[in-house]
This record gives structure tokens, C-alpha cells and sequence, in this order.
């Protein structure tokens, strides 16, 4: 007997009715009818066609097309007839308009490593494509999907590819390994495409066992499911120090090294700040300002200065004006633009600008004259805004600290001789904290959230190779140099929104209320009796972070907090920053390494007095500057988790206490403090019995002993694998067997 579940997902063209019919008990022609309909390779074909065109297409062109594809005529034909019993088609006088059952739209492909993928389109919800329609189809592809209703109730729809619109990137990252049987052969990194991937034998000649190595894909042969594929460059080893940079960049399509391109332009950066460029400006080379950043820091975009008086601050935020520099439309201009942001590996920087530029003239280094766009702002001794000016200048830093030694400093423990500090930068440091410490009290009451999620370091040795991962150190001094930077990005917002002058904001969306709803879910289930309104504003979630802080739960509520935020971007209208709880904000402070801050000099200029050409389309630079944002952000995550899992691939064996830090429906997710990584604790591991997800998906129950493994649980695990090319570290649980290591 045929599963019935199984039957419905069958291609139900009119060849296979009757034998569907009969091979399946208790099924109706009319049950038939009404289940999924797949359509087949000629049918696709012909569907194709008819979904691209607006208008209505005749017969003989479908005909003309579907030949030159390879079918035959009475093939064509007959599935024509078919499609238009189905109500997919309508033919009238050999004309073929869409049916009452075409349901069709254009969208991108997004696939998944276990071979299955999504289409996302402008509806609602995104379709469900399977494994078997993958075919022929990569990450980023455009196309027109038909619609196919899930029988299965709540189930995402079906997307069947009938039309490729635009393809997507078709270069991939290949491993060269040695088959028993074949030789030399190639596999797709992290095994991403299902399908095999044919190389040259020539090419395949000079290659050897673990070479990284970029293919261009070409032709994929429906029959064999295999791509063919050209050679387009050397990575190096596997095992190569800083291989996953060089994988990273191809594999997001990020920009590496400058292009040659560039180098007429880059000769003509000046070492030196002429005096010629000064003479327009405001001279601020007599006040103290410092740079502060971290220690292993090469540009120095922002400095910082304070004044106080008996009832106000006067802060200075002075900004490398790298628009001085940087002309529109250069050909350094197009660079940056294109790359729209510096990308912070590890162990590297591919900086959005030339180093002659991030790192020499425009990187405000002490005892050297530069040029700066300063933010001043006067505050009353509260630390509300009173007035705001912008200023072309140029300073003179007089010192570039540490945030390590700005906190020994501002804390009285360590002298100003001991870093060669004169008086007036220890009282403007000592200016910077007071107001700091006002300025997070305002924060606090309009309800701004502030989330100190665990940041990992990464130690290397000489020789570039990665020995451990800790956690990054907060200081205080990070506040100050923060909040500071948070004033005049603010300052930016409101100067330029009331001069409506076209530029970048940065928006940061209410969260969406799916999300909001399993926060509360999850709070529920830790025993925290928070009620979360519909729409809670940033206040409602900083009561939790506060509230949470002694639960034993409270990393994971903190997580929680930040997964239930919505992704900040760039665009041309004040819709808001709900995190920091601003009506207007934008990016100025870092026009080094972000395209938008770069935007927004330019456009501050203009209002006083320095005419650039005003950006055309601001909606347009906002969109393409996020996408790229979220890029770099899923290569610099992917980077980590390849460190990650070569760290942890020397402590495969080892048994450790972990900490159960979240739970998907696979599994938990289990953190070893003293190793400062994740693994996953997959549920069939937890145990002999059948473990369920409970409502609250914050536990999974036994079915038999009830036993629990919730959030915040301490569980003896040891790490059985770790793949480098996934960056997903696997545990066990820990019985103490014997043969175990035992550490720490």
C-alpha cells in the first residue's frame, strides 16, 4: 500500500493518473486532483515561458522555444493539453494566457547545506524548495517559481524553478582530495552543493592532495547531476595559516588587496597636512586632544577633548576629514564605495580605503598636524544638549592612549608621569568620565539598552597559526569614548535633519512581534514573571536585562534580548533607532572604515559652505551599503567559527563541565567557560529515552524519567568532532568512561 503522505508529493501529469489511482487504496480521482502537483521537466519548460511574459503567448512560439530546447512537437503538444486541464493554461485561438491555478512569482534562491533551499519573493512567507528541485540552482540565483499549495496545514509552500531570471555568483571554494578509486578529485567546501563538480584533467594534473582552490562554475548536466567547472586561482593548503581569509573573501565575494587601478590616485596622497589646506579652517591645534582605542589599533579616525565649566561641558569630537581626500567619483571613491565598509578579520584588515589614506594622513596620530570635521557640543551639567556646532578644523593630538590606560588613569591608580600625561589632558580625561557617568544616567532613563554580550580574542602564534580563544576585556574608558561618539553622531542626525539635507540614517526597527512573543515564551519558562506588552519599547527590555541580572539564567535571557532585536540599517528616512532609543541617528564618527560616515561629512560640509554634489539615490546607497554590512558580517562570523573549531579540534576527547546556553529543536547548545567556545549537544545524545522540545523551547523533557536539560544547566560533556569547514563543534555526554582525559 502506498503511503499517502509520500503519493501526494508524486508529479501528477496525466500518464501517472490512473496508475496513482490504483495503486493506492482509498484514494479518489477527486482526492487525486487536489493534492500537489509537481510538473515535469516539459511542463516547467512550457510554464516558463508563459510565467515571464505579461502578455499572452501563441501557441507556435511555445512550440519554437521548447524545440530549440530538445522536445518534440506531439510532446510539447500534448503537455500544453495537460496544463490547460489542470487550469494552468487557457488557449484561446492558439493563443496561451495564464490559468486560474498559475501562480507564479519572481525571487531569489537561498539554499541549505542538507540540500533543501527557500525561494524568497514579495509575499508573505517565504516558499519551501526541495531537494530534488535544488538542482542546477546556487545560492543568490533569480528566478520564477510556480506556487504549490502544501497539503500538510501550516506547512510553507512548495517552489518549483520554471525560469531562471538572473544567476547568482557561480564561483566556489573546492577541496582537492584523493579518491581510492578516482584519483585527484574535487569537493565543494563544507559539502554547500550537493552536486558533484567536474574539473579538467589537465587542471586537475597540476593540483594536488588538500589545495584550496576557486572554480567558476559553467554547465550542470541535468542527467549526472555534475557542474562542469574552470579553474580560477590557488588558495594554498588547507592547513595554511590564514587559509579562511583568503576562503572568506571569495566565498562572501568580499574585496581583497586594492586593485592596481587605484595606484595613479594613491601617489597623489600627501604624508604631510599642506598648510595651504589650513588657512580655511578653525585652528584648534592648542587643545588637548587624545585618541583612545584599543592597543593593537592602526587608524585613528576619532579624538576626543573636554571642557567643564561650573553648570556645563563643552565636548569636542574631532573626526578625520577624510572627504578632504577622498573626491566624488574618484576612482578611490568608487573603491570605497563599493566595499562600503573595512572588513576586521582575526588577524587582518582589508580596510575600505588605502592604508596611505586609513593609516597616514587621515589616521589622527599624536604630534601631527590633521585635518578634522569636530562636532561641538555644550551641555548643561545634567548632560542635556544646549547648543551644537560643526566645524572645519585642524588639530594636533597630543597623545594616543590605551583604554587600559585611560582606566588606571581616571581611577587614580596610576600617575600622569607614568604615560607622560600633562595636566590638561588628565583634567579633560577626568572631564570625559564625569560627563560619561551623566550621560549614562540619561541613557538609563530614556531606556536605551545596553548588551555586553562575550566577545571572543583570538591568541596567535609568530607564525600566524591560532593557539586559544579568550574573551575581550571591557573597560571603562570604552563607555566614554562611546558615549562621546553617540553624542555627535546624534549632533550629525539633528543637524542635518533640520537643514534637510539628504543623508544616511542609521534606523534600527521596533522587533517584530514573532519574536517578541517567543522572548516572552522563553521568559515565562525561566519562572521570570515578566509580561511583555504588544509593542514594548526599549525601557520594557532594559526591565528585563536589569531585572534578570542575578537569575542564573541571565546570559541566556541577555542573548534572548539581543536575537529578539531587528537588524539595524541604512536609510533615507528618521524611522528611529529603537536599541539606543534615538528619534534620529546616523552614522559620522568612522568615515575611515564606513561609506555612510563619509556621506554624511559630505553632506555636513555642504551646509557649511563646501559644495558637493548632493547623492542621487540615498534609498539606494542605504540598501546597498546594509547588504554589504551583512556580508561582512556573516564572513567575519564564519572566519571565527573555522579559529573556533581548530582550536577545538586539539581538545576532541577531553571532558569539560559546560553550560547549556540555548536549545534549538535539534539540540542544545552548550558553553565551555574555560575554553570560551560552543558545541552542540545534539538531543540524541542526551539520552536513552525520547526527548521532546518543551512549549517554551527552553528544555527537553525525558519521556520515561521526566529528566530535564534546560537553559542554564550544568552538564558533563566531552567534544567528539570539530570541522573546520562548518565551524560546528560536536559533544557527548560524559559518563566518566574510561580512557577519557580529564582536564581542568
Amino acid at each position: 500500500m502506498v503511503n499517502k503522505k509520500r503519493s501526494t508529493r508524486v508529479s501528477t501529469n496525466t500518464s501517472n493518473f490512473s496508475r496513482r489511482h490504483n495503486g493506492a487504496r482509498g484514494f479518489s480521482r477527486k482526492q487525486v486532483r487536489g493534492s500537489e502537483f509537481f510538473p515535469d521537466e516539459v511542463q516547467r519548460k512550457i510554464l516558463g515561458i508563459v510565467a515571464t511574459f505579461e502578455n499572452p503567448v501563441s501557441v507556435s512560439d511555445i512550440e519554437g522555444q521548447c524545440r530549440s530546447a530538445g522536445y518534440k512537437k506531439k510532446d510539447i503538444q500534448q503537455k500544453i493539453a495537460e496544463l490547460e486541464r489542470l487550469k494552468f493554461l487557457a488557449v484561446k485561438k492558439k493563443m496561451i494566457l495564464k490559468g486560474p491555478l498559475l501562480h507564479a512569482a519572481a525571487g531569489s534562491v537561498e539554499l541549505h547545506r542538507d540540500g533543501f533551499g527557500f525561494f524568497a519573493h514579495d509575499g508573505p512567507e517565504d516558499w519551501y524548495i526541495r531537494p530534488a528541485d535544488t538542482r542546477g540552482l546556487l545560492n543568490g540565483d533569480h528566478m520564477i517559481a510556480l506556487k504549490v499549495p502544501n497539503s500538510s496545514r501550516g506547512r510553507a509552500p512548495f517552489a518549483v524553478p520554471l525560469a531562471l531570471s538572473q544567476r547568482g555568483s557561480r564561483r566556489v571554494v573546492l577541496i582537492i582530495e584523493h579518491h581510492r578509486r578516482y584519483g585527484l578529485v574535487s569537493r565543494v567546501l563544507a559539502n554547500e552543493i550537493k552536486d558533484r563538480v567536474s574539473l579538467p584533467k589537465d587542471v586537475l594534473a597540476d593540483l594536488s592532495e588538500d589545495d584550496v582552490i576557486v572554480a567558476e562554475l559553467g554547465h550542470f548536466d541535468l542527467s549526472s547531476e555534475v557542474w562542469s567547472a574552470e579553474l580560477v586561482e590557488c588558495l594554498g593548503k588547507i592547513t595554511d595559516a590564514g587559509i579562511e581569509i583568503k576562503i572568506a573573501l571569495n566565498k562572501f565575494g568580499i574585496p581583497g588587496d586594492r586593485d592596481v587601478t587605484l595606484n595613479a590616485e594613491v601617489r597623489n596622497i600627501p604624508d604631510l597636512v599642506d598648510e595651504s589646506s589650513v588657512t580655511d579652517r578653525v585652528d584648534l591645534r592648542a587643545l588637548p586632544f587624545v585618541t583612545i582605542d584599543g592597543p593593537d589599533a592602526k587608524d585613528f579616525d576619532d579624538a576626543v577633548f573636554v571642557e567643564k565649566t561650573e553648570n556645563s561641558y563643552t565636548l569636542y569630537v574631532a573626526i578625520a576629514d577624510v572627504s578632504h581626500y577622498v573626491t566624488e567619483n574618484s576612482l578611490i571613491d568608487k573603491d570605497a564605495r563599493k566595499r562600503s565598509t573595512s572588513v576586521y578579520f582575526p588577524r587582518s584588515v582589508f580596510p575600505m580605503l588605502p592604508d596611505e589614506l586609513s593609516s597616514g594622513i587621515c589616521s589622527l596620530r599624536p604630534n601631527e598636524d590633521r585635518l578634522v570635521v569636530v562636532a561641538k557640543i555644550e551641555l548643561d551639567s545634567e548632560a542635556a544638549v544646549k547648543e551644537t556646532e560643526f566645524l572645519k578644523g585642524v588639530i594636533h593630538s597630543n597623545k594616543r592612549l590605551t583604554y587600559k590606560e585611560v582606566d588606571l588613569l581616571v581611577d587614580a591608580s596610576a600617575c600622569m608621569s607614568d604615560v607622560g600625561l600633562k595636566p590638561n589632558i588628565y583634567e579633560s580625561l577626568n572631564n570625559l568620565k564625569s560627563l560619561t557617568c551623566l550621560l549614562l544616567e540619561g541613557r538609563k532613563d530614556r531606556g536605551a539598552l545596553e548588551i555586553n554580550a562575550r566577545e571572543s580574542a583570538f591568541l596567535f602564534d609568530d607564525e600566524n597559526n591560532v593557539l586559544s580563544i579568550g574573551t575581550q576585556t571591557r573597560h571603562f574608558a570604552h563607555k566614554m569614548i562611546e558615549e562621546a561618539m553617540l553624542c555627535a553622531n546624534v549632533a550629525a542626525a539633528e543637524f542635518l535633519n533640520e537643514r534637510q539635507e539628504p543623508f544616511l540614517y542609521r534606523a534600527h526597527p521596533e522587533p517584530e512581534a514573532a519574536k517578541v512573543v517567543k522572548l516572552g515564551d522563553l521568559l515565562h519558562s525561566l519562572d521570570l514573571g515578566f509580561e511583555i506588552p504588544n509593542r514594548p519599547t526599549p525601557t520594557d527590555f532594559l526591565k528585563i536585562l536589569n531585572e534578570s541580572l542575578d537569575h542564573p539564567a541571565a546570559e541566556v535571557v541577555q542573548t534572548a534580548v539581543l536575537r529578539s532585536m531587528s537588524q539595524a540599517r541604512y536609510t533615507a528616512l528618521p524611522t528611529g533607532h529603537f536599541g539606543l532609543a534615538y528619534e534620529r541617528y546616523t552614522h559620522f564618527t568612522s568615515p575611515i572604515r564606513r561609506y555612510p560616515d563619509l556621506v554624511v561629512h559630505r553632506a555636513i560640509k555642504n551646509q557649511l559652505g563646501f559644495k558637493y554634489d548632493r547623492e542621487v539615490d540615498i534609498e539606494g546607497l542605504g540598501d546597498h551599503c546594509s547588504v554589504t554590512e551583512r556580508k561582512v558580517e556573516e564572513a567575519v562570523r564564519w572566519t571565527h567559527g573555522w579559529l573556533t573549531a581548530t582550536v577545538a579540534s586539539r581538545h576532541v576527547g577531553e571532558e569539560h563541565a559546560g553550560r547549556i546556553v540555548s536549545v534549538a529543536s535539534f539540540g542544545c547548545f552548550v558553553l565551555i567557560e574555560e575554553l570560551c567556545f560552543e558545541g552542540l549537544l545534539h538531543v540524541s545524545e542526551l539520552g536513552s529515552e525520547f526527548f521532546t522540545l518543551d512549549d517554551g523551547a527552553v528544555a527537553f523533557v525525558g519521556s520515561e524519567t521526566g529528566k530535564t536539560f534546560q537553559l542554564g544547566d550544568i552538564v558533563e560533556v566531552y567534544i567528539s568532532q570539530a570541522d573546520i569547514e562548518t565551524g560546528r563543534v560536536n559533544l557527548k555526554r560524559a559518563y566518566g568512561q574510561r580512557g577519557r582525559k580529564n582536564v581542568r
